[in-house]
């Protein structure tokens, strides 16, 4: 295997581990693979009130704590991975499913990841994420939405 697809199988694998590691909220494991001044950010809110970008693993660790609550995790699983020019990019389709036990509602959602990153961690994480089930799930109406 050449260099640049041993670096993509790699950082495959990292993704794979940490997203796994997020979606069963195993934080201790997830913090491992992201730095600690990563930048997050979200082109297509599904609330008014959550941030469009966020910068540092340990604010993104205490919104998902937040976030993650009212259940016992996302349960993430990843459907396909695109190759990108750059080893160290990464182009991700994912999913979750969990039940919130507020309301005993399924909450499942489809997401386009886009990823960098240096030394095996992540730096830049950009998350494309359907609001609809969101807002479903949780029982909001549109003014409390970012639709709105």
């Amino acid at each position: 295997m050449d260099s640049i697809a041993h670096r993509r199988a790699e950082v495959r694998r990292l993704f794979e581990e940490l997203i796994t590691a997020y979606g069963g909220k195993d934080f201790d494991t997830f913090k491992r693979y992201v730095h600690p001044d990563a930048e997050f950010d979200w082109p297509y809110l599904p609330l008014k009130e959550f941030p469009d970008r966020m910068v540092g693993r340990d604010q993104f660790i205490a919104t998902s704590i937040s976030g993650m609550a009212d259940c016992d995790g996302y349960h993430h699983q990843v459907d396909r991975f695109y190759e990108m020019a750059d080893p160290d990019m990464l182009l991700v389709e994912y999913h979750s499913e969990t039940v919130l036990r507020s309301n005993s509602r399924n909450y499942a959602n489809k997401y386009l990841g886009i990823l960098r990153f240096e030394n095996n961690l992540v730096v830049y994480w950009r998350e494309y994420i359907n609001p609809l089930p969101v807002i479903e799930a949780f029982g909001l109406n549109f003014q409390n939405a970012a639709l709105a």
